[in-house]
């Protein structure tokens, strides 16, 4: 499986990471208001965790396993806002997962970007389901699972959540 080049969405650029993406990783996953909501352990949300996610990412990018996670950016500005990906459970299943910048929260950017990693996903890549574990405070999350068509199985025990969290996915 290899990883895409970029992705685009009416309002946004879905692309690999870059080394120059560094500090605005490193704040992204130091802000407890967004990784509050992610199966991130405490060592990964410190800055070094943060430089090693991000260049092991860059360097398994061309081959056979790559990391799927990308980078996002605002399209108009260039500007980076965020990063999502897939997870890959097994053959046919992921993980999808996206984190924002507070600044851009409410705005249906994660809307944008859930809709073009299913399509993606469906149309490029093996998996033949899509998961997403959402905490039961996220709302926001919730609400952008189902304008997007998946559906809610219920609270699940996923062992990297310290609680009980929704399951929402969809099929191809």
């Amino acid at each position: 499986m290899k990883a895409f080049h970029t992705l685009e969405t009416q309002r946004t650029l879905i692309r690999r990471f870059a080394p120059e993406d560094e500090a605005h990783f490193i704040a992204l996953l130091g802000d407890r208001r967004i990784t509050s909501t992610l199966a991130f352990d405490e060592e990964t949300t410190t800055e070094r965790g943060s430089k090693h996610l991000m260049q092991l990412t860059i360097s398994l990018y061309e081959t056979e396993n790559p990391l799927l996670a990308f980078a996002i950016d605002e399209k108009a500005s260039q500007q980076f806002i965020g990063a999502c990906g897939y997870n890959s459970l097994n053959e046919e299943e992921a993980e999808l997962f996206y984190a924002l910048i507070t600044d851009w929260w409410g705005q249906g950017i994660a809307t944008e970007i859930v809709a073009e990693l299913a399509r993606y996903a469906f149309e490029h890549l093996p998996f033949t389901t899509l998961k997403a574990f959402i905490t039961p405070d996220n709302e926001g999350s919730k609400r952008v699972a189902e304008k997007n068509g998946f559906e809610n199985a219920g609270l699940v025990k996923n062992p990297n959540f310290s609680e009980l969290v929704y399951l929402y996915q969809k099929t191809r």
